[in-house]
């Protein structure tokens, strides 16, 4: 598992805040498809709540995805260009969305039970969603990790899981951090104008960078300390 970049615990908020701030026109450009694609779904008549769900799970949050990476790029200490995250956005949406589609799935399965439920009156459904809700919930999580992780390391979904798993049960509060972060994202988003909705994308790729940076910085000194140093 490498970690995100060389961005001491001490340092890195200050670090975070300068990179934002020297790199603004860039996180605004890349932006636009992010906010975009929330418009559209935004747009969709109530009864469409299915594709508002896959829009978001396969659109949106990919998009997002892609500007997180360019924040963990640039937290790194290197430069990022619009063109950079133009590229990757075409380049690594099919990566994204393999991971996206796990939790998007389990809570698009919800959604139909819940309207089943409706339909039928039937109590056992209920049951159906409540797993289905309960998948939902655990993969979110893991993926918070593992839409980074993925994109930066190119590691086969397996894998992927099995150490994005890892370092969210072990490392919960920066995980829930960013979890917090884009519900009150995804609250604001409903209510505010698309020129507003633009301005939402940069400091939550933001902090979800430096949330990752801080979990699996975390997760290695804990692997480390528990192999200790090797007998001669």
């Amino acid at each position: 598992m490498s970690a995100v970049g060389p961005v001491s615990a001490s340092g890195q908020r200050p670090g975070a805040l300068r990179t934002a701030w020297s790199e603004l026109p860039v996180l605004l450009l890349g932006s636009v498809p992010v906010a975009a694609a929330w418009a559209v779904l935004r747009s969709l008549p109530p009864g469409w709540g299915w594709l508002a769900l896959l829009g978001v799970g396969l659109v949106v949050l990919p998009a997002l995805a892609v500007l997180v990476r360019g924040c963990e790029v640039l937290l790194e200490g290197e430069r990022v260009g619009v063109a950079d995250l133009l590229l990757d956005l075409v380049r690594c949406w099919p990566t994204a969305a393999r991971v996206t589609v796990v939790p998007t799935a389990a809570a698009l399965l919800a959604l139909i039970g819940l309207h089943v439920w409706r339909v039928s009156h039937q109590t056992w459904v209920l049951a159906s969603v409540g797993a289905c809700l309960a998948v939902t919930v655990a993969t979110a999580v893991v993926a918070v990790v593992a839409l980074p992780y993925v994109l930066r390391t190119g590691e086969p979904a397996r894998r992927t899981w099995l150490v994005c798993s890892y370092v969210a049960t072990r490392d919960l509060v920066p995980v829930l951090a960013v979890v917090s972060a884009l519900g009150l994202g995804v609250w604001g988003a409903a209510h505010l104008s698309f020129a507003l909705v633009l301005l939402l994308p940069a400091p939550l790729a933001l902090v979800w960078a430096c949330a990752l940076a801080t979990a699996t910085r975390r997760s290695r000194a804990r692997l480390a300390s528990r192999s200790g140093p090797r007998p001669s």
